[in-house]
């Protein structure tokens, strides 16, 4: 019903459905859509999000209890989902899909995220605060300009330092997040990171030049959500059921 791909063939793969409760405007082009549903899931594993009169695609989890999901609108699923959907629809999903997960380290850690890839890393820092705390993470929130910043007042309600980049200077450095992670690569056990493709490739460069360990959550078409379509092979691997999280850039 929601895909051309066997959906019997994995324990997540029938769609719940859960009733919207709050939309939470991010930014002008950005919501949280926050359920009445709680799941188990862990940093960097995502759902897939369908209505039956639309589509069906993938999001990153950004809260478990309750179960919510961060919208930006760019097509016309997330443009109905972003403009239409309002307190007491009902959503499906199904999930939560992902091997390939953030695993938290010890020592110094940086968090770097581009555009809707902070919110990965927010289910990720929130892992960190109840492991660890706060005090040996920094947190590097990148976007175009001061209005496409997403999460920044969110990490910092959760007690982590946060240091913001735009492209065009509007807040913070001006830069982007990859040049601003090169002023803080001293004594950092991991850096984690979410965003667009050309940011991720130039982020693994520089990591790998300077020796550091990355854990990259990267974005594939996907359309099954746990292996079977194949539509988000990349470099030998499934997005999808290998990662979305990886060790590594994979081209």
């Amino acid at each position: 019903m929601v895909n051309m791909c066997n959906t019997t063939q994995h324990p997540a793969s029938k769609p719940i459905a859960a009733t919207v409760k709050k939309i939470v405007q991010e930014n002008h082009r950005t919501v949280s859509i926050v359920t009445d549903a709680k799941i188990e899931a862990k940093p960097g594993q995502f759902l897939m999000v369908w209505h039956p009169d639309k589509a069906e695609k993938p999001f990153s989890i950004t809260t478990i209890s309750p179960l919510s999901f961060t919208v930006q609108e760019v097509g016309e699923f997330s443009q109905f989902l972003v403009r239409q959907l309002k307190k007491g629809d009902k959503i499906w999903y199904r999930g939560p899909f992902g091997d390939g997960v953030y695993r938290v380290v010890k020592g110094r850690k940086i968090l770097v995220a581009g555009g809707c890839g902070c919110v990965p890393l927010y289910a990720l820092a929130q892992s960190i605060k109840e492991e660890e705390g706060t005090k040996d993470t920094l947190i590097i929130v990148g976007a175009r300009d001061s209005k496409e910043l997403l999460f920044v007042d969110k990490f910092s309600q959760l007690g982590f330092e946060i240091k913001v980049a735009t492209d065009d200077g509007s807040q913070g450095f001006h830069g982007n997040g990859v040049e601003l992670l090169k002023k803080h690569l001293e004594q950092v056990a991991c850096v984690y990171s979410c965003g667009p493709s050309p940011m991720l490739k130039a982020l693994a460069e520089v990591c790998q030049q300077a020796g550091v360990p990355i854990q990259v959550s990267l974005e594939e078409i996907m359309k099954c959500g746990f292996g079977v379509c194949g539509s988000c092979a990349r470099g030998g691997k499934l997005v999808c059921k290998d990662g979305p999280v990886f060790d590594q850039w994979l081209e």
